[in-house]
Parts: structure tokens; C-alpha cells; sequence
């Protein structure tokens, strides 16, 4: 550092000096905003994609359920309650109406309770405890 204090470059003055500190802070406010924009659609479509699977695996789980379900009640028709069907045909009629698009109106999580009401329903029909479960098992058991 030099001895001598430096004056400020000819053609500026003291004030243009200080309002340096507040026109760098507003250009970096508008390029982290700017990159921001770019990086949270990115970072948007990203958490959508996998709140989208983890929805699609747990009514696919609901599905696999209803398709047991009738499988058994194939092999052992006698031994399943009639009111027990009837409530699976009805969960099998809300797994196939959910939509399998991007619908901005859909209401999926709504659509995905009352799937999930029904299940407990048919669970408690048939006197099983059936639940998704979203937990991941231990790859390695001891």
C-alpha cells in the first residue's frame, strides 16, 4: 500500500465513489436473480419429477393390491364377502380413473386419499393390514 492516500480518477467525484457500493450490490442483486430464475425452474421440474414417482408408486402399489385381491377371489370365491368385492371393484374404478397426464386441474393428492380411504376399507372388509409403506427395506440385513 502506498504512503500517500490516492485522490479519486479526474472526471469523478467523492459521491460517484460512494454510490459505487450500492451499484454493485443492485447489478449482483440482478444477476443472482436472473440465474436464480434459471436454476429454480430447473431445480422445480426436477422435485416434480420425483414427487410424480413416488405418487405413481404408491398407486401402482394400490393396483397391485386390487389385482391380488381379485386373483384370490378367483381362486377362492367362497371365502371372500360380497360386500368385500364390490368395495375392491370400486378401488379398482378409482385407480383407473386417475389421470396418467399432467393435468394442471386435477386435484392428485386428493384423488390419492380417497384411494387410500378405500383401501383401508377393503383392508377392514377383509381383515388384512394393508398399507404403502414408504420406507425403503435394509439392503442388508445382520
Amino acid at each position: 500500500m502506498s504512503e500517500h492516500p490516492t485522490a479519486p480518477p479526474p472526471g469523478q467525484d467523492l459521491e460517484s465513489l460512494c454510490y459505487l457500493e450500492t451499484m454493485f450490490a443492485e447489478h449482483g442483486f440482478e444477476d443472482g436473480y436472473r440465474d436464480g430464475e434459471t436454476s429454480g425452474e430447473l431445480e422445480g421440474r426436477i422435485f416434480g419429477c420425483e414427487k410424480a414417482f413416488d405418487l405413481g408408486k404408491e398407486i401402482g402399489f394400490y393396483s397391485g393390491c386390487v389385482e391380488t385381491w381379485q386373483e384370490l377371489q378367483s381362486m377362492f370365491g367362497d371365502k371372500v364377502p360380497s360386500r368385500a368385492m364390490k368395495q375392491i371393484s370400486n378401488l379398482n374404478k378409482l385407480i383407473e380413473e386417475f389421470p396418467a397426464t399432467n393435468d394442471h386441474d386435477a386435484d392428485l393428492f386428493g384423488q390419492r386419499d380417497k384411494i387410500k380411504n378405500k383401501l383401508k376399507v377393503v383392508s377392514s372388509l377383509l381383515g388384512v393390514t394393508q398399507k404403502y409403506d414408504t420406507k425403503e427395506a435394509p439392503k442388508i440385513t445382520y
